[in-house]
């Protein structure tokens, strides 16, 4: 991060569109690195987290007309949708499928 006098030029700042990121922070012109994302890998906790909301939403597109009705019913009383009461109830344990997997 660097500081500068004075912003630079429009055509100078998107020259370095994706590189250098310009901006004005309080009474500072401030010039740096454009942010990288680095991709981690998950740790053990969230995989599982994510292997539960896999399966609950895989298991959301199999269920027959009338089970998806009755959680539409349930919904229609609220801000949440079906399926985001179907999976509130799944990984809160309050609805448990007989293939739920261990986590």
């Amino acid at each position: 991060m660097a500081k500068l006098d004075v912003m630079p030029a429009q055509d100078l700042i998107d020259g370095f569109r994706g590189v250098l990121d310009f901006y004005r922070w309080c009474d500072l012109v401030i010039v740096r690195h454009w942010p990288r994302y680095t991709r981690r890998p998950p740790s053990p906790q969230m995989k599982a987290a994510q292997d539960r909301f896999a399966y609950v939403n895989y298991v959301a597109s199999t269920l027959p007309a009338a089970v998806v009705d009755t959680w539409k019913w349930m919904a229609s009383a609220g801000g949440l949708t079906w399926k985001d009461w179907l999976n509130r109830c799944y990984l809160s344990g309050t609805f448990s499928g007989k293939d739920k997997p261990t986590a």
